[in-house]
């Protein structure tokens, strides 16, 4: 028997400026056929998993592509090449494999598509006909649509935040492909049933009250009532759309309706559990050095929420940066900031010499104005090529391209010529020959994955939040096109599931 499987993936923030061409797309890689084995075999992400039930049943793979990445929306160009891709295989290996399972994300749109899930999936049923069983992982972040429940038999999320269960969720899926091909169980109901909530991902960390509690509570119902899965998406905010919101998705072979509509009761009647308000640079700083004055050793970390990359912002924002350096406070380091003319610039002049220059800022206003740059040293130059250690991320490659270490008075920052990841662990530091256990103040742009690594090695996590368009101020969006009323910007929203 022979499964065709894959991933194409993108979390969209429509409030980006611009569009993102194929290139951009691919930035983090670009993986097709025998490549995804090579990439993804005992390592983690949603192919690693699927590849394992595979193998463990004697189930031959037919790779197709692998991509995923997040950022402004891509172009009709990027989307129909490609899905042309997927297509392509697709058709060439048609009638060779039973079924398809696919890693897709749930918060992808595009210049073409408000869904570019169910753009895709309706592309590959044009291929395999209506009857044929598809399973599809989705992101934790997803915006569930009724499109993707009718075009799939199973949507299976992942549940934790940082998502360090996506190996286990492609496992699920492709578990549950094989044992309908086998015909050891019927095909599973999946139901969808979406909430009028918007829920702040920087509350929403599945380690931590209160979304922990509510994790366990989907995880123990599903267990007590034979569930095959059941996912509390808590959607991605950081998007204009129709579907933007929080929901649930129960896969069962009998009650998915009302499983769905009775988790989705309790999650709502927890929502004003999950308030955030973020702290501004100066808060930050001020919560930090406090923590530092505690008993205990270590260091602090600030986390930028709203220019972080993995939520489609830029990662060229100043805000925190230029709170850091105003400061001037000792054994302080910032990783990283995307800027291409700093870091090109650093490694043109090499260590040991200074650069001056504009740094960060240059993408919008709203992100904060450029640095100023005088004389900033040099101290250490990178290819910035660096192989992930966050339980999230583990094993697989990542390149930021040319890396400076700069130093600014008592401020250390990292320069990246590209944009890759949102920082997961210490690697931007580690390429440039930072060792954080040596510094009290890290910084970085993240919202929660980079607590996989961070969490259990700091001292205290503060959060800031200021301008940009990763924020969880949803005030500061001009929405025009989100359900409405909803929660928490409509208080006084009302829901019922069973309606």
């Amino acid at each position: 028997m022979k499964v065709l499987f894959g991933m194409l993936a993108h979390e969209t923030n429509t409030f980006a400026s611009g569009m993102g061409d194929f290139k951009r797309w691919a930035s983090n890689g670009w993986s097709v056929g025998e490549e995804i084995f090579a990439k993804y075999r005992n390592k983690v992400s949603y192919p690693a998993g699927m590849i394992k039930a595979a193998e463990e049943d004697g189930v031959e793979l037919i790779p197709t592509i692998s991509l995923s990445n997040c950022g402004p929306k891509p172009t009709k160009e990027a989307v129909e090449y490609a899905v042309a891709e997927l297509i392509k295989a697709a058709k060439e290996r048609k009638g060779e494999y039973a079924g398809i399972c696919l890693a897709l994300h749930g918060a992808g749109c595009a210049e073409n598509t408000d869904d570019l899930e169910a753009y895709t999936l309706k592309r590959v049923r044009e291929v395999v006909g209506p009857d044929m069983p598809i399973t599809v992982t989705l992101d934790l972040h997803g915006n569930i649509t009724p499109e993707m429940v009718e075009l799939a038999n199973g949507l299976f999320g992942c549940k934790q935040y940082p998502h360090i269960d996506e190996a286990d969720t492609g496992y699920s899926a492709m578990k549950t492909l094989i044992r309908m091909l086998r015909e050891e169980a019927r095909r599973p109901q999946t139901a969808l049933v979406q909430l009028p909530l918007l829920v702040a991902p920087p509350i929403a960390c599945t380690f931590d009250k209160p979304m922990k509690p509510i994790t366990d509570y989907v995880a123990n119902y599903a267990a007590k009532h034979g569930l095959i899965d059941a996912a509390f998406f808590h959607g991605f905010p950081n998007a204009d759309l129709p579907c933007v919101g929080a929901s649930v998705v129960v896969v069962a072979e009998k009650g998915a309706k009302e499983a769905a509509a009775e988790i989705a009761k309790y999650i709502w009647e927890m929502r004003e559990q999950l308030k955030f308000e973020g702290l501004m640079p100066d808060a930050a700083v001020d919560r930090a050095l406090a923590e530092l004055k505690k008993p205990g050793t270590g260091y602090v970390v600030i986390n930028e929420i709203s220019d972080n990359p993995g939520a489609g912002a830029p990662g060229t924002g100043t805000h925190l940066l230029r709170e850091l350096l105003s400061r001037n406070l000792e054994k302080t380091i910032f990783g990283y900031i995307h800027d291409p003319d700093i870091a090109l610039l650093a490694h043109k002049v090499g260590v040991g010499e200074t650069v001056s220059g504009l740094l960060g800022g240059k993408t919008d206003k709203i992100h904060g104005a450029p640095i100023e740059l005088h004389n900033a040293t040099v101290c250490s130059l990178s290819d910035g090529n660096a192989t992930f250690v966050s339980p999230m991320m583990e094993g697989l490659p990542e390149c930021y391209g040319k890396t400076a270490r700069l130093r600014v008075g008592n401020v250390e920052i990292i320069v990246t010529e590209l944009l890759g990841e949102q920082t997961y662990d210490d690697r931007p530091f580690y390429v440039t020959g930072a060792d954080i256990t040596q510094y009290d103040i890290i910084c970085l742009k993240s919202e929660n994955h980079f607590k996989s690594f961070f969490q259990p090695r700091a001292k205290a996590i503060v959060a800031t939040d200021p301008p940009g368009i990763g924020t969880s101020n949803f005030d500061f969006y001009n929405y025009q096109r989100i359900r409405r009323p909803i929660y928490p910007i409509d208080r006084e929203t009302t829901f019922s599931p069973l309606t």
